[in-house]
C-alpha cells in the first residue's frame, strides 16, 4: 500500500509542476515571424530630439492666465463652502451636478448639459443623528452615522 501512495503522490508533484512549466514555456516560444519580425517601440522610447523648441511665449500666455485671470479658487469655494460635502446620490451632489452645468454654460460652453450614467440605488443625506448615554451616569455622545446606514 506505501507504494501505490509514493507512487500517487510523485505523481501528483510531477502533474503539478508540469502543468505550471509548460504553459510558461509555451509563452515564452516566440513562433518564426515574431522571431524574424523586428519589434516596434513606442515613439516615448525612441530616440529623442537632441534639442526641444520651447514656446516661451505660449508658456508666458499660460502662466498670465492662471494668475490673473484664474477662477480656481472662486470654483472651489463654491463647490466646498457653498455646497458642501457631495456624497453620491445625495442632495448636494445633485446641487453640485446642476451648479457645475449652469456655470460651464454661463463662462460660455455650448451644450453643457447634464447625463444620466445609471442606476446607483438609494441616495444618502445625514439629517439627525444623536445619542446619549444614560447608564451609570448621564453624558451626550458624539457621532457620526456611517454613509447608508438606517
Amino acid at each position: 500500500m506505501s507504494f501505490v501512495r509514493a507512487f500517487v503522490r510523485w505523481g501528483c508533484c510531477t502533474a503539478t509542476i508540469a502543468s505550471l512549466a509548460v504553459p510558461a514555456y509555451s509563452a515564452d516560444k516566440k513562433t518564426k515571424e515574431a522571431a524574424t519580425a523586428p519589434e516596434a517601440t513606442s515613439s516615448y522610447y525612441g530616440p529623442q530630439p537632441a534639442t526641444e523648441n520651447i514656446d516661451q511665449t505660449m508658456y508666458a500666455r499660460i502662466r498670465d492666465e492662471g494668475f490673473k485671470h484664474s477662477h480656481v479658487m472662486e470654483f472651489g469655494g463654491a463647490l466646498a463652502d457653498g455646497i458642501g460635502p457631495r456624497l453620491t446620490g445625495s442632495p448636494n451632489m445633485a446641487k453640485a451636478n446642476q451648479w457645475t452645468c449652469d456655470t460651464l454654460t454661463k463662462i460660455g460652453l455650448e451644450n453643457a448639459h447634464l447625463e444620466d450614467w445609471g442606476e446607483f440605488g438609494m441616495g444618502w443625506q445625514q439629517i439627525n443623528t444623536w445619542a446619549r448615554m444614560v447608564s451609570p451616569d448621564p453624558e451626550p455622545l458624539w457621532l457620526q452615522a456611517a454613509p447608508w446606514s438606517p
